[in-house]
């Protein structure tokens, strides 16, 4: 059974809607689907559950965390699993990758969330996340510039 992007975003977007309506969830604006804010409130979550401690969460996550990234991360391994696309890997050097990813989302943090959440917050009209945004975009335009010249 095939899914269209159409299709699955119109079921996403209906479902999280009535889950909301349901469990009366009002998010702060703009939390939308942070993957960023979203893997920390999870990362958080567990670690007060399991130690006690009192880590920062938004006040959607205080009761239950946001699961968006666990729900992606499944329905990414389904949708390749299915597709016969699933391939693992190997990096050059997974400890490089591993520093490289926890420097991408504490600067996410450190700038208020991941793209999609600056792409948000920029139609509320906030200046900062658009000077955030242009930034992003200016950072990845010259790190791949860096990247192709050194390796092409």
């Amino acid at each position: 059974m095939r899914i269209s992007p159409l299709i699955a975003g119109l079921i996403g977007g209906f479902t999280a809607a009535m889950l909301q309506a349901l469990f009366k969830v009002f998010p702060p604006p703009a939390y939308g689907i942070c993957i960023a804010c979203h893997t920390r409130d999870v990362v958080n979550w567990i670690v007060n559950h399991l130690f006690g401690t009192s880590l920062g969460l938004a006040p959607v996550s205080k009761a239950f965390p946001v699961l968006t990234v666990v729900g992606i991360f499944i329905g990414a391994l389904i949708a390749a699993f299915m597709h016969k696309e699933f391939k693992i890997k190997q990096t050059h050097n997974p400890a490089v990758g591993f520093v490289l990813g926890i420097l991408v989302i504490n600067f996410a943090l450190l700038m208020g969330g991941c793209p999609v959440r600056e792409t948000l917050r920029t139609a509320y009209g906030d200046i900062t996340a658009f000077i955030s945004l242009i930034a992003m975009f200016v950072g990845v335009v010259v790190a791949s510039e860096v990247y192709l010249k050194r390796n092409l």
